[in-house]
């Protein structure tokens, strides 16, 4: 869709230059600037997703395993069947 717009003579000087570099036109660099603009906009407006706290207790670690490694803590959660405890050795 064509439009006009009236900018100052110094931004459509930048704004040429710029295009230039990029090797594309003023068009695009135009609407890429716009695009990114409003992609913003709704950023903002978008409400945050807060996660909310599902912890259980407090005081973290239980006394059994305040010093445990992550391999002990991961054997208790995922125990491995007696018969396969051989192959993963």
């Amino acid at each position: 869709m064509k439009t006009s717009f009236d900018l100052s003579e110094s931004l459509l000087h930048q704004v040429k230059q710029l295009a230039k570099q990029r090797g594309t036109t003023t068009k695009s660099l135009v609407e890429e600037a716009l695009m990114k603009l409003l992609a913003e906009v709704q950023e903002e407006e978008a409400p945050r997703f807060t996660l909310r706290d599902v912890s259980f207790g407090s005081g973290g670690m239980t006394i059994e395993f305040a010093n445990a490694g992550w391999e002990r803590i991961r054997d208790e959660i995922y125990p491995v069947p007696e018969p396969f405890r051989s192959q993963l050795r």
